[in-house]
């Protein structure tokens, strides 16, 4: 059988709110780390004493407190530091001879495998708002996975889903993709596995 190879991204529409929200989240980080820095300070210069006597109880509780909050501001710096590429979100679709891989990328940094499905684990894909999705969608033991950034598809490109058996059970993964990449997989598998509506 012939050598099959396509690839598409889809990424964040909206790059001015992505901006923005990147911008917001990493002086969000800045102000949590120099909290975290003075709370610090404060509980290494705090008092050891009180009037010449050894700890009270109200010294204790003050230098706890002050752990507490630089434990906390640490925590919130990482949150803020980590979410903030969040907000660059791709997806990348490959298909490779039978095997469907999707990946996610982070701020171009960093991509995570998320799925690799060979073509026996394919068994529907159709247009997200057909009848057969909205039952899919509502059926109990199928999780719906989310594989696009955006709300809206490009303008060349639409929401499919694809009704699928993983690892880690049944999933209806929902892509943003070009036509194109439907009819790599169809003609390859040679098998009919569109929903029956796909074309009207």
């Amino acid at each position: 059988m012939q050598e099959v190879f396509y690839e598409e991204s889809v990424s964040t529409h909206n790059e001015k709110s992505a901006k923005n929200k990147y911008t917001l989240f990493t002086v969000f980080m800045v102000l949590a780390f120099v909290s975290a820095v003075l709370c610090f300070l404060n509980v290494m210069f705090s008092p050891t004493q009180d009037d010449g006597k050894d700890f009270t109880m109200a010294i204790i509780v003050n230098l706890v407190i002050w752990i507490v909050f630089t434990v906390l501001f640490i925590a919130a710096g990482i949150f803020f530091s980590m979410k903030r590429h969040a907000f660059y979100l791709s997806y990348d679709y490959t298909f490779v001879s039978g095997e469907l891989r999707i990946c996610k990328v982070i701020h171009n940094r960093k991509r995570k495998l998320q799925y690799r499905l060979s073509g026996d684990r394919i068994i529907k894909i159709g247009r997200v708002g057909s009848e057969s999705y909205k039952k899919l969608k509502f059926t109990p033991d199928i999780k719906e996975v989310i594989l696009t950034p955006n709300n809206v598809a490009e303008e060349d490109k639409e929401f499919f889903y694809f009704q699928t058996q993983t690892d880690a059970g049944k999933r209806l993964l929902i892509l943003e993709c070009r036509i194109q990449l439907i009819t790599q997989i169809v003609r390859y598998m040679r098998k009919n596995i569109l929903e029956t509506e796909f074309n009207k």
